[in-house]
């Protein structure tokens, strides 16, 4: 909260106040308007919780840092989405989708599918096994689920996308 928000407010909770001791000492009963006055003296210090106030006579009243907070927040997580979509292209995510089903992986030997591979491996979303290496899957391999596997980071990775994707 910045200095000119809590000016604000401590201003309204005086004013509200002094409203609040004069309708007390001049009619010493609580009538509908001292309750009123009384809801005003609090209601700038719950904008961090309560996202609207109704007040006697009809009067409502929407906190806008609420609606603030909650936009910044859709904001990120937009953004987060975005990245989490964006981090490995199509074909990556084709091919940890493989590695992850525990079916057989063919493929046919390329340059392109070395490259995936081997950015896949560099962001630790899979591994190459014991003795195996993507570089050696091109001469003698059939089956890329022989020479490398996905990672607990590429499970994590695939949970998040598909979670992303369902919202």
């Amino acid at each position: 909260m910045t200095r000119k928000q809590t000016l604000a407010r401590v201003t309204i909770s005086i004013f509200a106040l002094v409203l609040l001791g004069a309708q007390v000492t001049s009619l010493v009963k609580m009538d509908l308007t001292a309750l009123g006055l009384a809801a005003l003296v609090i209601l700038p210090w719950l904008s961090t919780v309560v996202e609207s106030a109704s007040l006697p006579g009809g009067w409502q009243v929407k906190f806008r840092e609420v609606e603030r907070e909650q936009l910044r927040q859709r904001g990120e997580i937009d953004a987060l989405r975005f990245l989490v979509n964006n981090f490995v292209s199509d074909w990556e995510l084709e091919h940890l989708r493989k590695l992850a089903n525990g079916e057989p992986f063919p493929f046919h030997p390329n340059e392109s599918f070395k490259n995936e591979l081997r950015r896949l491996k560099d962001f630790g979303l899979i591994e190459e096994k014991s003795g195996a290496s993507i570089d050696q899957l091109f001469y003698v391999g059939s089956d890329a689920r022989d020479f490398v596997a996905i990672t607990q980071r590429g499970r994590d990775y695939l949970a998040l996308r598909t979670a992303a994707d369902d919202d």
